[in-house]
């Protein structure tokens, strides 16, 4: 394993799915110590809802980011207690929070705390001024990135996330969002509607920066561990400082997945593990790097595909 650089990726909101990771839940320690704070955090009982559902309940913001992070944090402890360690990590959004406690800058516990906060801050944005998010399908990252700067002011709208080459997402007011919509589609892009209830990464959720700022002030963290690639620079983190401005600037700020890929293979990265629920990060990767002899990508999410990378990563 020792010749190989291995990268952990943490998903984001999206990948939930009633029923995720409840064998973890049901059967590891360190993953019932995490729902159970992250329950807490939340004030609301998520194993019931992880477990049994409903699905809509399971994904309301405030509750769906610190049960994501959980889960990530539970896979995570059993790839470390197995010995399959990271020499780099990153999140997509959300993820980003898992991806702090992979490089030690906090701990599990207090990530999860943090996932939390930053829920029921974007909740409480959103229902101040609706919005609404479209992935744009088709179109170079360029044309989109110039169309909504000529579309609209960023106060409106603009780019959430840079997931592949052709792959934008886009955030904003609903009507913003409508215009932007029938601009790209004119275009011969095909334009997806999130199921999110807010315009995350977007200037309209301003509000919830100070109340996630407040929340970093009061944390101790340490400088990453290991690479920490960063969604607002594409980039590691240098320090804990850095860490904490990226941290409030990501609320509204892009997620540039393709940069940070694009670092990862630059830095000699060849493993990739999406540790969490879902394959969406393992989507992205190909649409970014399709060499696929360049690389692994694994996926896991539960007992069974943990247990398929350790053996993989430690052959």
């Amino acid at each position: 394993m020792s010749e190989h650089r291995i990268a952990f990726l943490f998903p984001g909101q999206g990948s939930q799915s009633v029923g995720m990771g409840q064998e973890l839940f049901r059967t590891v320690d360190a993953a019932r110590t995490l729902l159970a704070t992250a329950s807490q955090a939340a004030d609301a009982d998520l194993e019931t809802l992880v477990t049994r559902g409903p699905f809509d309940a399971l994904s309301r913001t405030r509750v769906l980011q610190p049960a994501i992070t959980a889960l990530n944090l539970a896979c995570l402890a059993w790839l470390r207690e197995r010995g399959v360690t990271p020499w780099a990590v990153a999140g997509h959004s959300l993820g980003e929070y898992a991806a702090l406690a992979a490089a030690d800058v906090v701990s599990p516990a207090d990530a999860v705390r943090l996932a939390a906060v930053r829920g029921r801050a974007m909740d409480e944005a959103a229902q101040q001024t609706p919005g609404a998010m479209i992935a744009v399908v088709g179109l170079d990252v360029d044309t989109v990135v110039a169309a909504m700067a000529d579309l609209m002011p960023r106060s409106e709208g603009g780019v959430a996330n840079l997931n592949a080459p052709d792959q934008v997402v886009v955030s904003g007011t609903t009507g913003a969002m409508d215009k932007a919509a029938a601009h790209f589609e004119a275009l011969g892009a095909r334009c997806v509607p999130l199921a999110v209830s807010g315009a995350w990464h977007s200037e309209l959720m301003r509000p919830a920066e100070p109340i996630l700022r407040d929340a970093l002030a009061g944390l101790p963290m340490a400088a990453p561990a290991r690479r920490l690639y960063l969604n607002v620079t594409g980039a590691p983190a240098p320090d804990a400082d850095a860490v904490r401005d990226a941290l409030v600037s990501q609320l509204r700020s892009p997620v540039r997945w393709v940069d940070i890929v694009r670092g990862l293979m630059h830095d000699g990265v060849d493993r990739f593990v999406e540790v969490g629920p879902g394959k969406v990060l393992r989507g992205t990767l190909r649409r970014i790097w399709p060499d696929a002899s360049a690389y692994e990508v694994h996926s896991a999410g539960d007992v069974a595909s943990l247990q398929r990378v350790v053996d993989a990563l430690t052959a």
